[in-house]
């Protein structure tokens, strides 16, 4: 189990000196940037903060943020963000706990969960358990899932690491997938999927047809005098329980989610219930509202459209001792309800009922997800005072980033400012309840993520358009428009934006840059914002007006000092955590030998299937196991002469596979197999 960190940052040095082991003292260095900003300003000298010293940087960016200490991430998991009662105290249904946050990520990391599999819907049995929310959201990948196309349930595959040492994400559809129809929607369409996760067909009590969101099952649109109780409404088809678990959106970093309070890129997770588009039928904060969406998203749900509620997920955990043990701890409350459902004996029908439950499951992964946050980034370390966490070249970016467009910046931190540089720069509540949350979502005239094909057919409607936020609260002034998320560890994103577009940073600089817009329609809505296009002001030229060294030195800060290497890989020095599930975390032989007598297996979660993934790509991309080509093996003398022939057929792609191409139709485990032969022979 991950020790609680003593500290946020790692050694320092003071400007001019060698580094040094003494660590630095923060809050004493905030009042040294304090005090050395008000003499600069009483010498009539905020030239002085215009250099590109370390010290003048720090300086500079405590002027334009209104404190430096508004960027400071917390240096233990109980200070994150986290909801609090009326008298500041934490909540404690909601409060953050080392035993609720080891226990979500296991959870979160398991996929003996995935069990909502259910036929009527498209669900193939066979594929139960075996994918778990860290199927799409990868350490290696900035907590996304470094693919434009994202599949969990139905899916195989998570990726591997090539002889230069980079993490290549790959991930498709099962091959044992239905073909649905005969010609491809988008490219790298495999012809297997109808719909997205999220979007429901519903036929209503007048007999009308519609294609909407899992909302439209609970309520009345704005102005629908249709009879839309529940039992007037039938659920015909759900991306939610399809064959093919499908995103219409680029998978969101988890970083940071403690610091707002919407979450998701419409802002769905934590948007009041009373609002038309909205699904927070318990008014959860959004870390539990996103925790309890993509449980009905993502074949998780303790719940059986058909038939009411059902123990998916929790029948599979109450049987495993090893969370037996880690619910009680997490949960003492309702392990005093649960009294028969302990870890030396298997519990009888009911006995875990109060302990092991959607809601538990949503509270552990919601305190796991608040935790998710990186401490040790150069950028980081800058912060604290170690002047040379950061290239001169990393300094001119971070003053560019700080610098408004009007003055010659690119104005960056007005929308990505705090800790996670996810907030508004003046929010004023950083644990994300302040005055601007509908601040932070933006149309920047970009066009749809290629799975939103789907909709468009299942609508029968060629022009829609991923409308983001609009389609939560149904204003007409919220069109287009999408969270702005944390800019930490973009180096392994691979895609960005809403849509996957983009693939690497320069190219979102450069876009932000040109300052025109991707999509002709969210360009013409009311709600194209001219921060994106004439961020220098009215009747100023598009775009910031950058030069290419600008471009570059503003690239160079965002990819190289907000990224923190102890994400990815463990580092028991850091206050940083992995993402994944690491050796601190799952060596319970050492760190946990209770849950070693109880049957854990060091290195997996707690059922002892495989991290993440439970499908035959997934454990050979792990190194868990190896293709059997014994049977396709013959053995031949080579004379010499004809060596050349042969060595043509072993070139690297002379097979003629390549990453990327139409993966579906039918032939089960036999094409499964040969296609891992081709990609592992690559």
């Amino acid at each position: 189990m991950q020790n609680e960190p003593k500290g946020q940052f790692g050694d320092a040095n003071r400007q001019g000196d060698t580094p040094t082991s003494k660590r630095v003292d923060r809050h004493l260095f905030l009042k040294e940037v304090a005090g050395g900003l008000a003499v600069s300003l009483l010498c009539g000298g905020v030239a002085a903060a215009q250099g590109n010293s370390p010290t003048q940087l720090r300086r500079f960016i405590d002027q334009q943020v209104g404190g430096i200490q508004k960027m400071l991430v917390p240096a233990h998991n109980t200070e994150l963000p986290q909801p609090r009662l009326a008298n500041g105290s934490p909540d404690p249904q909601f409060q953050t706990t080392e035993a609720k946050r080891y226990l979500g990520k296991l959870l979160f990391h398991e996929p003996a969960r995935a069990t909502r599999i259910i036929p009527e819907f498209g669900g193939i049995p066979e594929h139960s358990g075996t994918a778990s929310c860290g199927t799409c959201h990868l350490g290696e990948a900035a907590s996304k899932s470094g693919t434009l196309l994202n599949f969990a349930t139905g899916g195989a595959g998570r990726g591997y690491t090539d002889a230069a040492g980079n993490f290549i994400a790959r991930r498709r559809p099962l091959a044992d997938l239905p073909i649905l129809r005969q010609t491809p929607l988008f490219p790298g369409d495999a012809l297997v999927d109808e719909l997205p996760t999220l979007t429901d067909i519903y036929l209503l009590a007048d007999g009308t047809i519609e294609v909407s969101t899992p909302a439209r099952g609970r309520r009345a649109l704005p102005g629908d005098t249709t009879d839309t109780r529940p039992a007037a409404i039938q659920l015909l088809a759900t991306g939610r329980l399809d064959a093919l678990d499908s995103v219409a959106r680029n998978p969101l970093s988890i970083i940071g989610a403690a610091f707002n309070n919407r979450l998701l890129f419409g802002g769905l997770a934590g948007e009041p219930d009373e609002t038309h588009g909205a699904l927070n039928p318990f008014h959860h904060p959004a870390q539990e509202s996103v925790a309890l969406l993509l449980l009905d998203a993502h074949r998780l749900l303790d719940d059986d459209p058909l038939r009411g509620p059902v123990r998916f997920q929790s029948a599979v955990l109450e049987q495993i001792p090893v969370y037996r043990k880690l619910f009680r701890e997490a949960f003492p409350s309702e392990a005093a309800m649960a009294t028969g459902c302990v870890p030396e004996s298997a519990p009888v029908a009911g006995a875990c009922d109060n302990l092991i439950n959607n809601l538990t499951i949503v509270r552990a992964t919601a305190t796991f997800m608040r935790t998710v946050v990186t401490r040790n980034t150069p950028w980081d370390r800058l912060l604290a005072g170690e002047n040379g966490a950061l290239t001169p070249a990393q300094r001119r970016g971070a003053r560019l980033f700080f610098t408004s467009a009007r003055n010659g910046g690119a104005g960056c931190y007005t929308c990505h400012s705090g800790p996670m540089l996810n907030k508004q720069v003046d929010d004023p509540d950083l644990a994300g309840v302040g005055h601007f949350v509908e601040e932070n979502f933006f149309n920047l005239g970009l066009g749809d993520h290629p799975l939103q094909a789907l909709n468009r057919a299942a609508r029968n409607d060629p022009n829609h358009l991923d409308e983001g936020r609009r389609e939560i609260t149904f204003r007409d002034s919220d069109a287009f428009k999408f969270r702005t998320l944390t800019l930490r560890q973009l180096r392994d994103a691979r895609f960005f934006f809403h849509n996957g577009s983009f693939t690497s940073v320069k190219d979102v600089v450069r876009y932000f840059n040109a300052g025109v817009p991707q999509n002709a329609q969210a360009a013409a809505a009311s709600t194209f914002t001219t921060r994106f296009s004439h961020p220098r002001g009215p009747g100023s030229p598009r775009g910031l007006g950058l030069s290419d060294d600008q471009v570059d030195d503003l690239t160079d800060f965002i990819e190289n000092a907000l990224d923190d290497p102890a994400f990815v890989h463990f580092d028991p020095n850091s206050t940083t955590d992995t993402i994944k599930l690491n050796e601190r975390d799952v060596t319970y032989s050492v760190y946990r030998p209770d849950l070693a007598a109880l049957g854990a297996v060091d290195g997996r979660p707690g059922s002892g299937r495989p991290q993440d993934n439970d499908d035959a790509l997934s454990r050979r991309d792990a190194g868990l196991e190896f293709l059997d080509v014994t049977n396709q093996v013959s053995v031949a003398l080579i004379a010499g002469s004809s060596r050349r022939d042969d060595d043509d057929g072993d070139r690297p792609g002379a097979d003629g596979d390549h990453e990327g191409e139409r993966h579906g139709g039918r032939g089960g485990a036999d094409r499964d197999d040969e296609r891992q032969r081709q990609d592992e022979h690559r």
